[in-house]
């Protein structure tokens, strides 16, 4: 054997690439494969008792491949959440601003409720009063308003032939004014000297008295220094008018001579008596007085009667009404009212009505003058000493005794609105597919066409005028089958109504009024088409349009 043959031949063995089906097998003199193969059959008998999440994790998918996976997943799970947040945060934000928005127009909630009713009765007029006429022909001048109390003998109205006392008035005046120059110039020397001088001095002090108010912001103390001022100056004129001076007897006797011409030319119409002056007549002044009461019938009460004004700037002719006066406070009313109100009735005692007027209503307090009881109406005579004035151009006067109540679904007046309706038989009303219509005749042919029903009655059934489905002059068909027959759509009516706002939109419904007062109405609930309760209307009608958006 040659030196260091057997450690080449051991290295040779090392390098030597093992042969497969040895490996499994390690020789056992083969120190090195054994080793190795021992170590082999451990690693497998630790794989075989190892747990199962140890051996998936072992295994697990690469790491590229895990994290988009996992991008997937999540990006699956957001895309729903965000689309879910932006509708709950859409559907929040529409129901705060319904919530804290107020609506375009003032509407209200339709409850239940009641009114007073007052019953309301016509009455009779009756007064002391006398109507003064014209003596002559000519224009009116008048000295007083009508209302103003007028004294007995004062003159009232002048009735002038302008053509000639223009003339006459001119002339006059002049004279006037050359009398008060003269008189001025010899002021010291008058008889009045001392009572000239008294008025003077009562205007000086008059403008004294006011100047110290020049700085004020009201002016209306003007009006009064000039009322003070110009009573003084008429009183010192007509003094020195009046006075028979030698110096100024020319000028005297030619305002004589105008005034007797200007007497000729003019009249003068005085109060009878003293009174309440009043520009209207109706020729019943000398009938209907206070002591023909008993013989004045409630039958008498026609309704028309009316008063007729009297110009104050037309000319007249002789027996032309000029002015009326009205000459006691006290004045009466006549009326007829049902005999259960007025059952304890008593003469000369007090009640309460109320007296309606063209600028309102007015409480008073009427005497019982005379009740005759009869079975169902009553002729009642009242009197009264307060607002003679309000009623002074009146014959008919319309009085309210205690009210009564009714109840029903209370809405406010300024709500209601009148709407033109076509006015068609119940008997053309027909239905098609759940919708009420009628059948529109062209031709031969027929058509169905929906419409609105707005009200109904036992006869008759009311839709808008302005609809859009059938109009004034459209045939129609009323009945049903062989007895139908064609009717023409021709009647309009007027329905009142409000405007429902239960949506976002005002839409029309009619309502029945059971009774009105002047600021609510009582109207019928529960009807088939019309307003119920609880809905929602616009308060005040002239502020919307149907089909306007409420908010």
């Amino acid at each position: 054997m040659k030196k260091g043959s057997s450690g080449n031949r051991k290295k040779r063995l090392r390098n030597q690439e093992p042969n497969p089906a040895r490996r499994q097998y390690p020789s056992r003199d083969n120190v090195y494969e054994l080793k190795q193969y021992q170590q082999r059959a451990r690693e497998k008998e630790n794989r075989r008792y190892r747990p199962a999440q140890q051996q998936v994790r072992t295994v697990s998918a690469p790491k590229h491949r895990t994290h988009a996976k996992k991008r997937r997943n999540v990006s699956g799970r957001v895309l729903p959440m965000f689309v879910f947040l932006v509708i709950a945060l859409y559907l929040v934000g529409q129901i705060f601003t319904m919530a804290v928005r107020k609506p375009e127009v003032g509407v209200e909630t339709v409850t239940y409720g009641s009114i007073d009713t007052p019953e309301s009765f016509q009455g009779l007029i009756v007064r002391d009063e006398v109507v003064v006429t014209s003596n002559r022909a000519g224009t009116p001048f008048y000295q007083y308003a009508e209302g103003d109390n007028v004294k007995k003998s004062a003159v009232v109205c002048s009735i002038k032939d302008t053509a000639s006392t223009d003339v006459l008035e001119d002339k006059l005046a002049n004279i006037d004014a050359d009398i008060l120059e003269s008189q001025k110039e010899r002021a010291d020397l008058s008889a009045f000297a001392e009572d000239i001088q008294r008025l003077e001095n009562t205007m000086k002090s008059t403008v004294d008295s006011f100047a110290g108010k020049s700085m004020s912001e009201s002016t209306s103390y003007l009006y009064s220094m000039r009322t003070q001022l110009e009573s003084s100056i008429n009183q010192r004129n007509e003094i020195w008018l009046s006075e028979n001076v030698e110096s100024l007897s020319q000028l005297n006797e030619e305002k004589n001579a105008y005034e007797q011409q200007l007497s000729q030319s003019m009249s003068n119409l005085t109060a009878p008596e003293s009174g309440v002056l009043a520009f209207t007549y109706d020729g019943l002044e000398e009938t209907l007085t206070p002591e023909a009461i008993p013989e004045i019938s409630v039958d008498q009460i026609s309704g028309n009667e009316k008063m007729t004004s009297i110009s104050k700037v037309s000319n007249v002719v002789e027996g032309d009404p000029v002015f009326r006066l009205v000459t006691s406070n006290r004045w009466y009313i006549i009326t007829s009212l049902p005999a259960s109100d007025v059952a304890d009735w008593e003469v000369n005692t007090w009640k309460k009505i109320n007296l309606i007027g063209e600028e309102g209503t007015y409480q008073a307090t009427a005497t019982v003058e005379s009740v005759e009881k009869g079975e169902s109406q009553s002729r009642v005579v009242l009197s009264c000493n307060s607002y003679l004035n309000e009623f002074i151009n009146n014959r008919l006067i319309t009085i309210q005794l205690d009210s009564t109540v009714v109840e029903g679904l209370k809405i406010p007046n300024n709500a209601i609105v009148e709407k033109s309706m076509l006015k068609i038989p119940v008997e053309c009303l027909t239905e098609s597919g759940g919708n009420q219509g009628f059948l529109l005749v062209n031709g031969s042919n027929s058509k169905f066409v929906s419409v609105q029903i707005v009200s109904s009655d036992e006869s008759y059934c009311y839709i808008e005028q302005d609809n859009g489905s059938i109009a004034l002059g459209d045939v129609i068909l009323q009945g049903t089958g062989e007895t139908a027959v064609e009717y023409t759509v021709s009647e309009v009516a007027t329905s009142p109504g409000v405007y429902v706002a239960n949506s976002s939109m005002a839409k029309f419904a009619s309502i029945r009024i059971l009774e009105q007062n002047q600021e609510f109405a009582i109207v019928e609930s529960a009807t088939t088409y019309g307003l119920q309760a609880y809905d929602t209307i616009v308060s005040d009608a002239k502020n919307i349009t149907e089909g306007q958006s409420i908010y």
